[in-house]
Parts: structure tokens; C-alpha cells; sequence
């Protein structure tokens, strides 16, 4: 078994532990109801988008076993990673979430959703034209204010710009 399929089904492991040791928790831990929300609604759809990803995950590499492409799997040099780069790119991931909760508190949630989505639009797919830039963040902002605001009734925080 090559690396990239171990480390392919220990990554579909651990979101399945993941999901499930949350669910578990809500069910039989220390959940309070919120008054106008049940508190657990959130985190449980984050559980379940986790289970889903492990299913996928497990349900992707199956039909790559069936297929016999098992071995396109394996990128060249990817005994030599760079451990280096690795340490970075975790660095920056904790970096910008840190950024954007600072952005949440105090310029507001919609507004900091939609910069750090432009960032990461920007970031993650260099080649992707302004019509995306502007389109997809904006989209993303309005789908989180829909579903906190209109749907989920939660009250934010008054912010400094929206």
C-alpha cells in the first residue's frame, strides 16, 4: 500500500472518529438548549459534514481500488515532502483564522466572511478571474447572513460596518 492511500484512509479515520465522538457528545454530554435555538445545531451539522467526508473520502478510494488506479494516487517525490512547507502552510492556516476572528469582532460577521473569502479566492486559485473575486465571496456573505440572521434567528453583535 502506498503512502498516499494510508494516509488517505487515516485522514476518511479521523473525520469519521471525529464526527461520531461529536455527536456523541451532544446526545450524552453537558448541552444546554440555547432559549430561541437548541445550541447543538451547529456543531452537528459540522459532525455530519465530517461523517460525510469520510464516507466520501472511504467511497472515492473504493472506486479508484475497483478501477485499479490505485497507483495514480501517488505523486512523484512525495517520499521527499517538505516538512518545511508543511509548517507554513499550517501557520498561515492558523494565522488567518486568527485574522478573521479578530475581522468578526470588530468590523462584523458578514463583512469579515466576505473579505476572508475574497483572500482565500485570491490565494487558492490564482488564475480565477475578477467575476469570482467578486462574485463568489459576496455569495458566500449573503449565504451566511441568511442562514444566521433570517434562519437561524441568531442576534450578531452590532458591528462597525454591516
Amino acid at each position: 500500500m502506498n503512502r498516499t492511500m494510508v494516509k488517505e484512509l487515516l485522514s476518511a479515520a479521523l473525520m469519521l472518529t471525529l464526527g461520531i465522538a461529536g455527536l456523541l457528545h451532544i446526545q450524552y454530554g453537558a448541552w444546554r438548549p440555547a432559549p430561541l435555538v437548541p445550541s447543538y445545531i451547529m456543531p452537528q451539522t459540522a459532525y455530519y459534514f465530517l461523517l460525510a467526508a469520510g464516507v466520501w473520502v472511504l467511497a472515492a478510494l473504493g472506486l479508484f481500488a475497483l478501477k485499479g488506479r490505485l497507483s495514480a494516487l501517488e505523486r512523484p517525490g512525495a517520499e521527499n515532502q517538505d516538512l518545511v512547507g508543511v509548517g507554513v502552510a499550517v501557520a498561515l492556516m492558523l494565522g488567518g483564522a486568527v485574522v478573521y476572528f479578530w475581522l468578526v469582532l470588530n468590523v462584523g460577521l458578514v463583512v469579515a466572511t466576505v473579505a476572508f473569502n475574497g483572500v482565500l479566492v485570491a490565494m487558492l486559485a490564482p488564475n480565477a478571474s475578477y467575476k469570482s473575486l467578486l462574485i463568489v465571496p459576496l455569495l458566500v456573505g449573503a449565504a451566511v447572513w441568511l442562514l444566521f440572521v433570517r434562519m437561524i434567528g441568531v442576534t450578531l453583535p452590532t458591528p462597525l460596518l454591516f
